[in-house]
């Protein structure tokens, strides 16, 4: 390569005060550029197609480095949430799209519902999928419109029918509540003294306590209650245990967002934005149909 560069170049090059830094050549020479001894095309030919890779280079490059990113503090609640499920489960599924049609990518960390929670009060993450919206909430949190709605019925033993219509025929009765979650309908019968409630750690322990019967009934959103029955326990032992038909309220499950941190009203509005664009593209509905199949409930069903 040195002598065919050398040979390229014009006899006056061979004294230019380059030569004694091993830079032979002329830059722009018609023959070309030489550095070190390798022989390149002429710049103005390099030129046009250095300029033509740029544009490409930041053409895949920009969507990417442009995309928001946020952390999100998420928990076992499956088949909406889980770290086990495809997509994070189907609420979490529908909130990064949503986010994704505002160019906002969404990071999920899984935690104690409690502690999840506090976070979102503290503003260490931007926010938690899904809760409802309570009084005590709305004060360190902003809410989004609905995600997923569901009845939240009574679970109980079938060798322990339970039929009731209102809450006084459930006088002196005993319950269980998952820690981090909301009592409800339930919070006025309790302050009342007409049942009584203990927290549980999470839903296959309260499951387990009714079981062993020390708990006569377990309130769940239907669709969490049959999921942890179907999944979680072995179908002898879970037929063992069924629900009323008797809804004691219909929830309303929402994105929450920490009112601690200055993007939280921006990042609300974005996400409601996306979440209308996926009602109105027909992909929420979609997304519908394959939770009601069955295919966020069994990990690795869908892509």
């Amino acid at each position: 390569m040195r002598g065919e560069c050398d040979r390229a170049l014009k006899p006056e090059a061979a004294a230019s005060p380059f030569a004694d830094k091993g830079l032979r050549g002329r830059p722009g020479s018609p023959a070309g550029t030489c550095y070190g001894g390798l022989s390149l095309p002429g710049t103005r030919r390099v030129m046009p197609f250095l300029l033509r890779l740029a544009c490409l280079l930041c053409a895949l490059l920009l969507p990417a480095l442009a995309a928001e990113r946020i952390v999100l503090a998420n928990g076992e609640w499956p088949p909406y949430l889980s770290a086990k499920l495809p997509h994070y489960g189907y609420a979490s599924h529908i909130v990064s799209e949503a986010f994704r049609q505002a160019g906002i990518e969404v990071r999920y960390d899984f935690y104690p519902w409690a502690r999840a929670q506090e976070m979102v009060r503290a503003g260490t993450v931007a926010g938690s999928p899904v809760w409802t919206a309570t009084p005590e909430r709305q004060a360190f949190a902003l809410f989004s419109e609905p995600v997923i709605s569901d009845d939240e019925v009574v679970f109980h033993l079938r060798s322990k029918p339970l039929r009731w219509t209102r809450m006084e025929d459930l006088r002196g009765l005993a319950m269980v509540t998952p820690l981090g979650s909301k009592l409800g309908a339930w919070e006025a019968p309790i302050r009342a003294g007409i049942l009584s409630n203990a927290y549980t750690l999470d839903i296959r322990t309260g499951f387990l306590q009714l079981l062993a019967g020390r708990t006569d009934f377990f309130p769940l959103a239907k669709g969490v209650g049959l999921h942890a029955l179907n999944q979680g326990l072995p179908p002898e032992v879970a037929q063992r245990i069924t629900y009323s038909p008797t809804v004691s309220e219909r929830n309303e499950y929402r994105l929450m967002l920490s009112r601690a941190r200055p993007d939280g009203e921006e990042l609300l509005r974005r996400f409601n934005d996306g979440l209308r664009r996926l009602r109105d593209s027909g992909r929420l509905a979609q997304m519908e149909r394959e939770f009601e199949s069955g295919a966020y409930s069994r990990p690795g069903w869908l892509p």
